[in-house]
């Protein structure tokens, strides 16, 4: 049988164990969800107006390894990616790209989604936006 200090201590790791796999298996599905087929820009504003026919022809591949691509034709940009399934947002920069992909450089806090939808807007509070991503 374990002493009190022990057991305090097998408790503790167990509970931070938990909570790491509940967390691993958070960003596993957000990663299985992103990755799993391509995205494009079904809606976007900023500053309440209107620029969603900029994304037209525009496809997103989003791969495990925090890179995605910005798929225009035969035009590829490369950037990032990240995900935090805690904060319930989504990261993504394109480095190089032109001014319609700088405007998906952002932390976008999620309000809705399912393996299909991405709804969100960006955590910085200076700038009024609204993302809707679904699955092509």
């Amino acid at each position: 049988m374990f002493s009190p200090p022990t057991m305090l201590v097998v408790l503790i790791i167990a509970i931070s164990v938990a909570h790491c796999s509940k967390k691993e298996a958070q960003k596993n599905i957000i990663i299985e969800a992103m990755t799993n087929g391509r995205w494009v820009v079904q809606q976007f504003t900023e500053s309440s107006i209107d620029v969603s026919s900029e994304f037209t022809s525009y496809e997103f591949q989003f791969y495990e390894n925090g890179t995605v691509q910005s798929i225009k034709g035969s035009v590829i940009t490369n950037g990032t990616w990240t995900a935090d399934a805690g904060a319930r947002t989504i990261s993504s920069i394109f480095p190089g790209g032109n001014d319609t992909l700088i405007r998906l450089n952002d932390t976008w806090k999620v309000f809705n989604n399912t393996f299909t939808l991405v709804e969100a807007n960006p955590t910085n509070t200076s700038r009024t936006a609204y993302l809707k991503l679904v699955k092509k």
